[in-house]
Formats: C-alpha cells, structure tokens, sequence
C-alpha cells in the first residue's frame, strides 16, 4: 500500500488495547535515508489526561511515536503499545 502524507493525515490511531487514542497530525522523514521516522499523534483528550500530556487551551497534546511502535496501517493506525507505553515517549519538559 502507497501512502502520502495527506492521506495518512487524520487516521486514528488505535493502541494495542484497543483505545483509540487520537489522529495521525503529522509524518516525520529522516531525508538522509528516505524513510519515515516518527508519527505525531493529535492525542484525545482524555487519553492526554490519562498520560500526563501537556496540552494548553488552543492546542492539543500531540506525542511521538517511533514507527517501531506501528502494528499496522490499514483504515487506521495500530500501535504495538498500549494507551499508558506511550508515557516513555511523551516530553520530558
């Protein structure tokens, strides 16, 4: 399956529980190898509560997710990681 970045903009993204945690905001590329990097999740709200995620009143919390943590991409997108495993790749700030 072909993907561009403007398809995959918008997909929910579903943890290995089966929580949907939030939407696909943005792809990363390392432009020395060509090839993707990370996925920025727009994270729900209530799952941002859940993890401790900053967020401000006009901005979502977003987090980065290593494609190492991507089961699948179909309809939507799949973590290998439950909702709480992406506490080690939230901001330390």
């Amino acid at each position: 399956m072909r993907l561009s970045d403007e398809n995959l903009r918008g997909r929910t993204v579903v943890a290995a529980d089966g929580q949907v945690i939030g939407e696909i905001a943005a792809m990363f590329i390392d432009s020395e190898q060509w090839k993707v990097e990370s996925l920025q999740i727009k994270l729900r709200k209530n799952v941002a509560e859940q993890l401790g995620a900053k967020r401000d009143l006009f901005h979502p919390a977003t987090v980065e997710v290593p494609v190492q943590m991507v089961q699948s991409v179909g309809d939507a997108v799949v973590l290998s990681v439950a909702a709480v495993g992406l506490r080690q790749v939230l901001p330390t700030t």
